[in-house]
């Protein structure tokens, strides 16, 4: 007959050490049958856990290794921990891998499944799939999106009167037309006239204009007559009118012929003298 025995006291040790030994009993299924008691260290105790835990396998271990929800398994072959995800033996368990040699983690796992991607570029997500890095991006470039595609890293398009300028972390966006062009209607006899602007001369006497102190070459000036009294556009010191072969005298000016008269002019040379680019509707203006 087995007999039982108790420890109720026993001696502390200050350092355990893996060498050290335990009891245990081998073969336990009741208090009947006891099994066989022996000795264990601590050692093989930690081998027993380690063999339980985390298991290895040449190569992938799907197929080949059973186990348990949450146990690790390292390949030898390629150098690759997994993580068992279903239980089951060796031909059901499921094994995921879960980092390799060079360090990866898969995107499934919350990685990029990449490993040391070039400098300077960017990741965009590919789903369950290892990400795309796009670039480097060169001066100037941005990701534009492309519907359901990866973005694609391009430069901006400059339109109509518009200039860009790409440099190293910036991009200059310039226009080279009219900035904005406003009409005015003129319901007195006198008005101090501003580039990209146009003035409808609308009195029952002369409307006199007066052209802007400075101007640009290419701003542009309209004038309509639409008033009676017709309209006079004066210069200002040193400034001059064309109008073909004909051009005002310094400080001159050019007035309409109908009162309904129209025309656009150019500024030619900054700030002294603007070309009349075309025709008044009646017989001729009057050039002074």
């Amino acid at each position: 007959m087995a007999t039982e025995e108790m420890f109720t006291s026993l001696p502390t040790v200050s350092t355990a050490m893996m060498s050290d030994i335990i009891c245990a009993v081998q073969g336990y299924v009741s208090p009947t049958n006891l099994g066989l008691s022996v000795q264990e260290s601590f050692q093989q105790v930690y081998n027993l856990f380690q063999a339980n835990i985390i298991l290895f396998n040449s190569g992938n271990p799907n197929g080949a290794v059973a186990g348990t929800t949450y146990q690790f398994c390292w390949d030898t072959l390629d150098a690759q921990l997994y993580i068992c995800t279903t239980s089951g033996n060796a031909a059901t368990a499921v094994w995921t891998l879960v980092s390799s040699n060079s360090g990866t983690i898969t995107p499934t796992h919350g990685g990029t499944g990449v490993s040391n991607p070039t400098a300077h570029t960017l990741p965009v997500a590919e789903g369950p799939s290892n990400f795309n890095f796009l670039g480097p991006l060169t001066n100037g470039q941005l990701l534009i999106g492309s519907t359901g595609n990866d973005p694609v890293p391009a430069t901006l398009t400059a339109g109509t009167n518009i200039s860009l300028v790409n440099a190293s972390g910036s991009i200059t966006i310039n226009s080279t037309g009219l900035a904005g062009f406003s009409w005015n209607v003129v319901s007195g006899t006198s008005q101090a006239m501003l580039s990209n602007n146009g003035y409808i001369a609308n009195n029952a006497g002369l409307v006199t204009l007066i052209l802007p102190i400075s101007s640009a070459v290419g701003d542009e000036i309209d004038i309509i007559g639409k008033g009676a009294g017709g309209w006079l556009v004066q210069c200002g010191a040193g400034q001059t009118i064309v109008l073909g072969s004909s051009t005002t005298s310094a400080s001159g000016s050019i007035a309409s012929t109908q009162a309904k008269d129209s025309f656009y002019m150019i500024c030619t040379v900054a700030n002294l003298e603007w070309t009349i680019a075309s025709a008044p509707q009646s017989g001729g203006l009057t050039i002074v």
